[in-house]
């Protein structure tokens, strides 16, 4: 990685409003995406500097690798457009917290059923719940094969600081909860 500009090496960036340069690149690639039939669920900083995060919406995991691909692509010819140039590799300055392309996920039936999503009857929230103690038990179960397939030097390092580390999973599950 490269060092940072100076004075960007302070964790306030996730909460600061995007610069113009980028607002404007994530409005572009949100259109384009829109027009290509995906929608984008997330426009905002990430951690580290002058690293912002977009995501199509989720769907299906084999629509999904598609949409993240055709995303890529999309961003790389906007940025360009615009004089800028999109990194996605995990890390691109040394010494600070960083992020990158990455993948979350969540489990779900043939009908839209989403395991993961705490829903607002008290039916829903009892099927979320029996999920995550469903995930928690496999995860305690399997935990070596987990971490196996998330240690990287990449992914220790960059999982940090405001991000969790790869062995802590983290978990919000709303209000309803409270």
């Amino acid at each position: 990685g490269k060092l940072p500009t100076r004075n960007q090496q302070a964790e306030l960036n996730y909460f600061a409003p995007p610069p113009t340069e980028v607002n404007t690149l994530m409005f572009n690639v949100q259109q384009v995406m829109l027009k290509l039939g995906v929608a984008m669920a997330v426009l905002h900083n990430e951690v580290a500097c002058a690293q912002h995060e977009m995501s199509p919406v989720y769907c299906h995991s084999t629509f999904s690798a598609d949409n993240n691909v055709l995303f890529m692509e999309v961003l790389e010819r906007e940025a360009e457009k615009l004089g800028l140039r999109a990194l996605l590799h995990e890390k691109p300055f040394a010494g600070i917290n960083g992020s990158g392309k990455h993948n979350n996920w969540s489990v779900g039936t043939d009908t839209g059923l989403n395991w993961f999503y705490p829903g607002k009857t008290d039916e829903a929230r009892k099927l979320f719940v029996t999920a995550i103690a469903c995930l928690a038990y496999g995860l305690k179960q399997h935990n070596e094969l987990v971490r196996c397939c998330v240690a990287h030097a990449g992914n220790d390092h960059r999982l940090g600081a405001q991000e969790a580390p790869p062995a802590i999973i983290s978990l919000y599950p709303g209000t309803g909860f409270e």
